[in-house]
């Protein structure tokens, strides 16, 4: 209930502890989340140092590829074209998170101060953690690349973007053929990250182990690929018009997906004035750096769990990530590949 009121000290209490409170702590590991912040030094000088207010824009310059056919001939009057370059602008979103504490709000509990500022501290970082999962996410799903020029082992759909591979006759070599595709797609010499639904991820599991002991040997499709299970993918998957449910993933190149984290200055100097305090965590789930402020108020704290003559602490916690891809010269094309079984 809120404000601790089931701990109030009014009858004899215990604890729970170690893992049967747990249970109900649980939350998602971030993977995707995570699989994006693996990159996060993408520009010279970093952006950290050109963003000096969450609404200066950032501009980052490129080189763009000239495709031309080759010649068939030497000439003494040969004339060329010009290189190009082009610029990507990563868009920050501002994600926060709130909590509020009185000075006298442990007194008649069964937790100390510290116990109760720990555990809304704990449940900031699940928040973030999900929440920010859902973000990531969304994100890699929403950029799956509208191009792909392989027609080997399986079809295009332009409509979902997804590159279909039949399951009836290829269902145990799903792993292979996404492989070959990326690599038509010039995606060579890399390794790759398989963001997978549920049900693509359970038949994959499968697969890799199906090794030299087994009756048949599936295992030599997996080397250089990393899985990683996103619930989320399933719903996503379903809600496309071919409503896909026999196992949706999206292929990721190693290094070029990005996330941007940043706080604004006065958090990372920490900063306190006569009403508020301008600081930052790291979070332990991420390892990135979190900014906090907080401010006092006079007041009657026993709507908060506290007392009458009390001090009310506003607390949020912020930081701001850019998502981002590697950019391509054609405007539908990204390195986020989907593919799926029907």
């Amino acid at each position: 209930m809120a404000n601790f009121s089931t701990a109030v000290l009014v009858k004899a209490q215990a604890r729970l502890i170690n893992a049967f409170q747990e249970e109900e702590l649980r939350f998602r590991n971030p993977a995707v989340h995570k699989l994006f912040l693996r990159n996060t030094t993408i520009m010279v000088p970093s952006y950290e140092e050109l963003r000096t207010l969450e609404d200066r824009v950032v501009e980052t310059n490129y080189f763009v590829r000239q495709t031309r056919a080759l010649g068939s001939a030497r000439s003494h009057n040969h004339t060329g074209a010009q290189g190009d370059s082009s610029t990507l602008t990563p868009t920050w979103t501002t994600y926060t998170d709130e909590y509020v504490s009185t000075l006298k709000e442990a007194d008649d509990k069964l937790y100390t101060s510290g116990e109760l500022q720990a555990s809304k501290v704990n449940d900031v970082i699940a928040n973030f953690a999900e929440g920010l999962e859902t973000a990531a996410s969304t994100f890699l799903f929403a950029n799956r690349s509208g191009v792909n020029v392989s027609t080997a082992e399986g079809v295009f759909d332009a409509t979902d973007d997804v590159f279909e591979i039949t399951e009836s006759t290829n269902g145990d070599r799903g792993v292979q053929i996404t492989k070959s595709n990326l690599d038509i797609n010039k995606y060579q010499g890399r390794r790759f990250t398989f963001v997978c639904d549920t049900i693509a991820f359970n038949k994959f599991e499968k697969q890799a182990n199906q090794g030299t002991g087994n009756s048949e040997n599936l295992s030599f499709q997996f080397s250089n690929v990393e899985f990683i299970h996103d619930p989320l993918l399933t719903a996503a998957a379903a809600g496309l018009t071919s409503a896909y449910a026999n196992g949706f993933w999206v292929a990721v190149p190693e290094g070029s997906i990005a996330a941007l984290p940043w706080i604004p200055i006065q958090n990372r100097q920490g900063i306190n004035t006569k009403e508020n305090m301008y600081g930052a965590i790291v979070n332990p789930i991420d390892s990135v750096q979190y900014a906090v402020h907080s401010y006092e108020e006079r007041v009657d704290g026993t709507s908060l769990g506290g007392y009458t003559q009390d001090l009310k602490e506003e607390t949020q916690i912020s930081v701001d990530i850019a998502y981002a891809t590697a950019p391509l010269s054609v405007a539908t094309e990204s390195s986020i590949m989907a593919y799926a079984f029907v």
